[in-house]
């Protein structure tokens, strides 16, 4: 089973913050509007494919690690993942519950810049991190970040 991950959350982040320094002192209440996106997506999905996403986005190869993964589990659950891997989807979606809020905060977000995007992209990842029930929403985008540079 083929398993691909959508970049379009760290597009969307990094397309979103341009080119000043005010992203840096948004990074908190845009790691917070972010996370909110995609609770109820982190709330649906098992806590094996949150490891699994948390896994590949650390990994060397994401996609490989992702196919890899998906072959070392039994039939059962590889159909039920790739179910919950379908939520994902909703990524590239911009009429989804998901794809609306993203444009609503890169919307809030438009006149927000920075000088280095991935440095403020990694102070997102970092407030991601540090808040209670966002630690998908990290991975989400470590994982895109890591696809994009492939």
């Amino acid at each position: 089973m083929r398993v691909t991950i959508s970049v379009a959350f760290a597009a969307i982040l990094l397309v979103s913050i341009g080119a000043c320094k005010t992203a840096d002192k948004k990074a908190p209440e845009i790691a917070a509007d972010f996370c909110n996106c995609f609770k109820d997506i982190e709330k649906n999905l098992g806590e094996d494919v949150k490891k699994m996403v948390a896994d590949a986005a650390m990994s060397a190869d994401p996609e490989k690690f992702m196919e890899e993964a998906m072959l070392n589990i039994d039939e059962e659950r590889a159909l039920e993942i790739g179910k919950e891997m379908v939520m994902l989807g909703e990524l590239e979606d911009a009429n989804s519950k998901v794809g609306r809020c993203i444009k609503d905060v890169e919307a809030k977000y438009k006149n927000v810049y920075s000088f280095n995007q991935e440095k403020t992209a990694n102070k997102i990842i970092a407030e991601l991190e540090g808040k209670p029930g966002c630690g998908f929403t990290a991975s989400l985008m470590k994982l895109g970040i890591r696809m994009k540079d492939q």
